[in-house]
């Protein structure tokens, strides 16, 4: 079982930077709803619903959404349109 997923969010605070070195998931990018719907500058309530619409990647720890800041940021440079003509 992975580490990430066998622990409390409480116990992934406690861990230490050189403990995740061979972790790809560094545990600064989890972010929380709250956190994620600042970062995105969207309302907490469309966040949710993105989420639960599948537009939006989320995973569940102890009934909680959590966020991949790395997730979040594919979202919005894969939304780009127009390009640079040096505008």
């Amino acid at each position: 079982m992975p580490l990430i997923s066998s622990m409390s969010i409480g116990q992934l605070s406690d861990i230490r930077p050189h403990e995740t070195e061979d972790c790809s998931l560094k545990i600064e990018e989890w972010m929380t709803t709250e956190e994620a719907a600042a970062y995105l500058k969207i309302p907490k309530k469309s966040l949710l619903n993105l989420s639960s619409n599948g537009k939006v990647p989320y995973y569940k720890f102890q009934r909680r959404n959590r966020y991949l800041k790395s997730d979040l940021l594919k979202l919005l440079t894969s939304s780009r349109q127009g390009g640079f003509n040096g505008n």
